[in-house]
């Protein structure tokens, strides 16, 4: 019995929902395509980049903001992140519904070629 209790608590948590994908030239405010979090979970929402490639000469850097889609409403965002080719992280978002990350560009292209999104 003392086994069995052992192994249960150790199983891992794992993420309600994940995605991989890719981006190609976003431009400024490009969004990325919309997920649903059911909130079945407490994980957090990230935004994972690996093989970054931009025009801006001073290196890699993304700024991006997650926001929940509201109907009839301005869709309400948790806060804007640099992402400069690393793992995003906007903790948990505590209100299911519909959610995108858009790129806020001051003048640069982007291109990634592994874009992974948990929730």
């Amino acid at each position: 019995m003392a086994v069995a209790a052992t192994l249960a608590g150790s199983v891992p948590a794992h993420a309600e929902g994940s995605r991989t994908s890719y981006i190609q030239g976003w431009k400024a405010e490009k969004e990325s395509n919309r997920w649903r979090d059911s909130q079945k979970d407490k994980n957090a929402t990230k935004v994972q980049f690996k093989g970054c490639d931009s025009d801006r000469s001073s290196g890699f850097s993304a700024p991006l903001t997650l926001y929940r889609v509201k109907s009839l409403a301005t869709d309400p965002g948790y806060g804007k992140k640099i992402n400069t080719c690393n793992t995003s992280n906007w903790g948990q978002t505590k209100t299911a519904g519909q959610f995108y990350f858009k790129y806020h560009s001051t003048g640069y292209t982007i291109s990634v070629d592994s874009v992974k999104i948990s929730w």
